[in-house]
Parts: structure tokens; sequence; C-alpha cells
């Protein structure tokens, strides 16, 4: 695992040997030699090789279907950045119509381009591409709250539960019990107020390995969620169903993912139903402090 040095092509100039946050390469005698064992794929070297002396087994260009990617930043100016930004609304309607598998991979090639400590990448992605898909996890997610619901709604329970829960059921029946009431009878007349009518989720998970696993993970869903902007696509981060497939396995067994692995983010995905002719408000004060 790491850097393969092509003899032939390399000139010793060290750009690689300079840039490389691991000292895997040096220079030595000559040659260009290569600790493979500290090698965390990050591909600074790479990077920086004008003569293409370096190449990675492990490694390959991300592949689009509208083709590759190629460097750009010296066009862009910071205002259009910040402006692409701002117009990107969390869409809570979303028209039923389908997209592509092309366009779901496109989403997923760009998630791996997220930044993620040490360059661990171990995300991983589940895909329910197909609006009856959505149903059966929005259904399987309503009945966990039916059940939390029934739970949290008998006082002598709530009060009993502190002695082996903690103050989790209180907290839950002061900051959500309603609001989770209501759209289970929104659910029963048809009205979709978890998903919001959208026919595709993509899940971010990972094992809880690494220095920032949670970091990562949301590191690469929003970057789906930029990118599903670009290409016409409105997302929702729906915090309701990942806190709800962190907590029961059985959901995960559905989506075949491991127990121990935890859900960072899920987004709801689709063509929004909605028309933004402005970009959105903020929060007069922000609390910022130079020190």
């Amino acid at each position: 695992m790491g850097p393969i040095v092509d003899k032939d092509k390399c000139t010793l100039c060290c750009e690689c040997v300079n840039i490389c946050p691991k000292e895997v390469l040096s220079l030595h005698n000559n040659e260009i030699i290569v600790n493979k064992e500290d090698c965390i794929l990050c591909s600074h070297c790479y990077c920086v090789c004008r003569f293409d002396a370096i190449t990675f087994a492990e490694l390959t260009k991300p592949a689009f279907s509208f083709g590759y990617t190629r460097t750009v930043k010296h066009e862009i100016k910071p205002a259009d950045i910040i402006s692409f930004i701002h117009s990107r609304r969390s869409i809570m309607a979303f028209k039923p119509d389908s997209f592509s598998q092309n366009q779901i991979k496109d989403l997923i090639q760009a998630a791996v381009l997220a930044p993620s400590a040490s360059n661990c990448q171990r995300w991983q992605f589940v895909v329910l591409n197909g609006r009856e898909k959505v149903l059966k996890l929005a259904e399987d997610i309503k009945h966990f709250f039916i059940n939390i619901n029934k739970i949290a709604s008998n006082p002598l329970i709530r009060y009993l539960s502190i002695f082996f829960a903690g103050k989790k059921i209180l907290h839950y029946y002061k900051n959500n019990y309603e609001s989770v009431k209501l759209a289970l009878n929104r659910a029963k007349e048809g009205k979709d107020l978890l998903f919001h009518g959208a026919p595709c989720v993509i899940i971010v998970h990972s094992d809880m390995e690494g220095s920032m696993p949670i970091e990562d993970g949301q590191y690469a869903a929003y970057t789906i969620a930029l990118t599903a902007h670009a290409m016409g696509l409105g997302s929702c981060f729906i915090g309701y169903a990942s806190a709800t497939i962190n907590n029961a396995n059985y959901i995960k067994h559905k989506l075949l993912m491991p127990n121990n692995h935890r859900v960072h983010a899920v987004i709801a995905l689709g063509y929004p139903n909605t028309n933004f002719v402005k970009n959105a408000l903020r929060k007069k004060d922000v609390n910022i402090k130079f020190l």
C-alpha cells in the first residue's frame, strides 16, 4: 500500500518528498525511497508530480457521468461559491419524479471527494432509490415512534425510566412527543412529514474507527447535498431517521448495515416541488470571538 515511483520518469525534484505529511517518501542515494507502512493514501505526492512518475495501485480517479473533473479553482470567484451555497435549501416538498442510477453514482463519487481525518475514508452508503423503498423505511420508522410515544405518554413509565435510562424519555416527551404525535396522525392521512415525498434516500454510515468518523461522514453527506443542488436536485437531512436507525438494530439489519455502525446522515433527495425566488435570511447575531 502506498505510492509507486517510476524511476524512469522521476527527475528527483523532491516535490513529493516535501509534501508528504507522514514522511513516507525520502531521498537516498539519488533515489526516492518509499516507506509504505506509514502511508495514509492521501495522494499529495501524486498531485504535485508534474512528470507522472507516481501512481497508486489502490487509488483511482473518480468517474462522473458528465466526464472527468479538472482544476478550475482559478476560474471560480469566492462570491460565486458563497452565492451557490447560500442558494441551497432544505427541501420539504419533492416531486415524485425518479432519477437515474448515473445521477446517484455521481452523488456518491462526489461524496468520497470530501475530506476525512487521516484520510481514513471509512464512510459507506446505502441507497434507497424508488418511492416504495423509501416508504418501507418510513413505515419502520413510524412503528418505532409509535412504540416510543406509547412509552412516553405514560407518566409512571416516564419517571421510572430515570432509573434505567436517565432523563432520555423525559427529554423526549418534552421536546419531541407532540411533534411526533402530529406526524403520526398526518401519516394516517397519507401525509409524509418524514421524507417529504422524496423518491430517493441516501444513508451515510461507518464504523467508529479512525479519529473523526462522525465529522468524516457529515462532510461526505454535505458534499452530496451541494452536488445534488448543482444537478438541479433538492435535498433534506432527516434527523429523526438518523436517530431512529441508530437506536434500532432491526432496521440496520434490513438496510444491510452492521450493528456497530453509526448513521451520520440520512438525506432525502428528489426534484424540488418548490420555487425559491430569494436566498434565505440568517440570524443577525453570530457569536464570533477574535482572540
